[in-house]
C-alpha cells in the first residue's frame, strides 16, 4: 500500500499520474528523459563523433570537461539496442510514480545527481584499477530509481517478463549482488570482460541510499544555495506548516505498516498523522 492508494493521487487516462507529480499539459519529467536519451542514441547513430565529445571519459573529466559526468547518462552504445530499451524500460516503471511523489522538480535534481555521483563512482573506481576508462549509458542513474522504489515500497510485487512475481526488496537485492560480485572479483585480481559499469550502479545503489537515508531534498538545496547571500530581515520569521512530501512519506509508511501488521499496531503518534493527513485533504478538497 502506498502513495497511490490514497484518493488524491490517481492514474490519469494519459498514462501519466495525477496529483504532484503532473504540471497541467504539461510532459512530465520521466517522459522528457525518455526522449531526451532517445534523441540522443539517434544522433550518436548519425554523429559518431557526439561520443567522443561527451562519453564519460576519465581523463578528460580530471581534465576539466565536467560536462561529461552527466551528459554520458544520456548515451547508449550504438551497437546494443537493449541497452537503450532496458533503461528506459526503468524509467517509465519506476519513474512515473516517483515522480508523482516527489514532484517534477525533485525527480528531475534526484535523477542528475545520481547520474553524476554514479560517474563519479565510475571514474574512481577506473583510475584505481586500470588508470582510467570511459563508459555511456543512464543505468547508474535507472539503477537508482529502482532502489528509491524499492526503499519506499520493499514488499511491492512486480512482474518480471511478465511471468515472474516478485517483491521489490528482493529485485533491489539480485540486483546489488549482481553489481557487487564482479567489483569484488576485480578486486581480488580477476579481469572483468563483461563490458558493464557495475561500479556506476553501485554508485546509483548508494546515492538512492543516502537519499532515502537521510531524506536529501535536492530542490530546498538548490533553493537555499540559490539564495544564500540575500538580504533578509532577521526580525522577521516566517512559520510554515509541514513539508506535504515529508507528510505524504510518512503517510506512506504509515499505511504500509497498517497492510503489514493491521490499525492495532499504530501509536498515538503515528494515528495522529493520519487524522492530520485526511484533514488537510479535505481542506485541499473543499
Amino acid at each position: 500500500m502506498g502513495i497511490h492508494n490514497r484518493d488524491y493521487i490517481r492514474d490519469d487516462p494519459s498514462g501519466g499520474f495525477s496529483g504532484m507529480g503532473s504540471g497541467g499539459g504539461d510532459w512530465p519529467v520521466w517522459k522528457k528523459l525518455i526522449l531526451i536519451t532517445v534523441i540522443a542514441f539517434v544522433g550518436q547513430l548519425l554523429f559518431p563523433l557526439i561520443n567522443i565529445w561527451f562519453d564519460l571519459a576519465s581523463q578528460a573529466v580530471l581534465q576539466g570537461q565536467i560536462w561529461r559526468l552527466l551528459t554520458y547518462a544520456f548515451l547508449h552504445d550504438p551497437r546494443n539496442l537493449f541497452h537503450l530499451l532496458f533503461n528506459m524500460l526503468l524509467i517509465y516503471f519506476f519513474g512515473r510514480r516517483l515522480e508523482s511523489m516527489y514532484g517534477s522538480r525533485e525527480f528531475a535534481l534526484f535523477y542528475c545527481a545520481s547520474a553524476i555521483f554514479a560517474g563519479l563512482c565510475f571514474i574512481a573506481w577506473a583510475i584505481a584499477m586500470t588508470g582510467g576508462g570511459s563508459a555511456v549509458g543512464a543505468s547508474g542513474a535507472a539503477v537508482a530509481l529502482v532502489f528509491l522504489y524499492a526503499l519506499h515500497f520493499p514488499r511491492e510485487q512486480v512482474m518480471l517478463w511478465g511471468l515472474i512475481a516478485v517483491q521489490m526488496r528482493w529485485l533491489a537485492g539480485f540486483i546489488l549482488v549482481i553489481d557487487l560480485l564482479p567489483v569484488l572479483s576485480e578486486l581480488g585480481g580477476r579481469v572483468s570482460n563483461d563490458q558493464i559499469a557495475h561500479m556506476a550502479h553501485l554508485g546509483g545503489i548508494l546515492f538512492a541510499f543516502l537519499y532515502f537515508k537521510f531524506r536529501i531534498r535536492l530542490a530546498s538545496l538548490t533553493t537555499s544555495f540559490g539564495s544564500f547571500g540575500s538580504r533578509r530581515n532577521p526580525k522577521l520569521k516566517i512559520y510554515r506548516d509541514e513539508d506535504p512530501q515529508t507528510m505524504e512519506q510518512e503517510v506512506d509508511r504509515i499505511l504500509q505498516k497498517i497492510a503489514e501488521q493491521g490499525e492495532a499496531s499504530l501509536t498515538n503518534k503515528e494515528r495522529k498523522t493520519l487524522t492530520k493527513a485526511s484533514e488537510r485533504y479535505k481542506n485541499r478538497k473543499s
